[in-house]
């Protein structure tokens, strides 16, 4: 991965095929020419690089590249072979080559690719958690796009800013951000409609977080808005049928471009991952606000859409159904949907799913007065939590059984109470 000069070029060539100066000098020029080019002291004509690339076995392409040429080639490559160590999470090792291609970018002023590597910089330091870093690292790649105009990348930057800013709870931070990104989406014709529902759900939520419920209904109405736009098909149909005129009259490029437009669609629309966040994002503004029935609008779509994966998004959505009918005290449904957590729990073998199911069961027999009821499943609680060592949520499960001994047995009571206020001290939290 050398970066050389042609006079470099040429001579490494000729040490490499064994040749003195007079050997490639030949019967062109004189020994004493080639020295001078191998030293960049002398101009070298077309017609004398045909002459030598004929001789060296290369093309004339090559031997005319210059430094910078070759320097955008060999960082382009390093750079996707980084965002492979990245998605293979070999972290390290992608750090220690940016680092090499950042030399390389400072030598040959490569904004471009140095603002690419202060992105994947930024990523690595987001999978550490470092996030000081990561925001230093996304602001100077911003610096590096806003020159080149590189709008798709100065909107993931926004973006990235907006969401560290949200997980540190600097929600003022986020949405300075977020109103940035969503400047770039309306100058910009970005075709991902999922990009818009992702900024659009953060802000909602970023803005009842700041006691601001009629902004945050602004940005769902938004959401609203592009999900009951018309058919997508539709979309991708035109698109299909503008490419094939294109292509019809010979106009490949923008062809190619229609055709890269509607997979666009097509692939977004297929990101269920995605959609599932928005609308749980959309779940917790709601239930923030006290519209339980929109809560359970949005959990039921989340449902819908994963109950076929039967993943965590699924689970978060039939969570948050057994919440909104417990909130309206329709119980029935509430064990409906509390049953199917509990299988699907169990199916998976997962225990913490399985325990947060058992829990609305007790909420659900508490609120009804079962008292009986409430107790056995809270025992089913603290014996699976108990084996999971999370001793935080032991102890307030043994704070509430104690309570529902209150009136049953003051010797119970006691013990339990005893019992979550030991746990409370060893974990400092009185």
């Amino acid at each position: 991965m050398e970066i050389l000069s042609l006079g470099e070029k040429i001579k490494k060539l000729r040490k490499e095929k064994n040749m003195t100066l007079k050997e490639l000098a030949g019967d062109r020029i004189t020994a004493a020419q080639i020295s001078h080019i191998e030293r960049d002291k002398s101009h070298t004509s077309y017609e004398l690089l045909e002459y030598l690339g004929d001789k060296l076995d290369v093309s004339v392409e090559y031997l005319l590249e210059t430094k910078e040429m070759q320097s955008k080639k060999i960082t382009d490559n390093l750079i996707l072979q980084s965002e492979i160590y990245i998605k293979e999470n070999e972290l390290n090792k992608a750090e220690d080559q940016i680092k090499e291609v950042l030399d390389i970018c400072k030598r040959y002023d490569l904004m471009e690719n140095y603002g690419r590597c202060n992105f994947l910089m930024a990523n690595i330091n987001l999978k550490k958690s470092n996030y000081n870093d990561a925001i230093e690292n996304f602001e100077k790649a911003l610096y590096f796009f806003i020159k080149n105009s590189d709008s798709e990348n100065i909107l993931k930057c926004y973006l990235n800013i907006g969401k560290i800013y949200m997980q540190e709870d600097f929600y003022k931070g986020a949405i300075s951000h977020f109103n940035f990104a969503e400047e770039i989406l309306s100058e910009s014709k970005f075709e991902d409609v999922n990009i818009h529902k992702e900024l659009y759900s953060k802000m909602a939520y970023c803005y009842i977080k700041l006691d601001n419920p009629n902004m945050s209904l602004k940005y769902i109405e938004k959401i609203n808005e592009i999900d009951n736009r018309n058919d997508r098909k539709e979309d991708v149909d035109i698109l299909v049928l503008k490419a094939n005129n294109m292509l019809e009259i010979g106009k490949y490029e923008e062809s190619r471009d229609y055709f890269k437009k509607a997979l666009k669609i097509l692939e977004s629309e297929d990101n269920k991952t995605g959609l599932a966040n928005v609308y749980l994002t959309i779940c917790d503004v709601y239930r923030k606000i006290g519209e339980t029935d929109r809560v359970l609008e949005y959990s039921q779509k989340v449902y819908d859409i994963k109950k076929n994966d039967e993943d965590e998004y699924m689970m978060s959505g039939l969570f948050k159904i057994i919440e909104a009918y417990i909130d309206k005290e329709d119980y029935d449904l509430a064990r409906k949907y509390c049953k199917i957590a509990l299988a699907s729990s169990i199916k998976n073998k997962n225990k913490f799913n399985e325990y947060k199911a058992l829990r609305f069961y007790a909420n659900m027999y508490k609120n009804q007065n079962e008292v009986t009821l409430a107790i056995e499943y809270l025992i089913k609680c603290i014996k699976i939590v108990s084996d999971l060592g999370n001793n935080r949520i032991l102890a307030n499960l043994y704070i509430d059984l104690g309570q529902l001994y209150s009136n049953i047995s003051k010797e119970k009571e006691l013990e339990y109470y005893q019992k979550g206020v030991f746990m409370y001290k060893n974990l400092e939290i009185m």
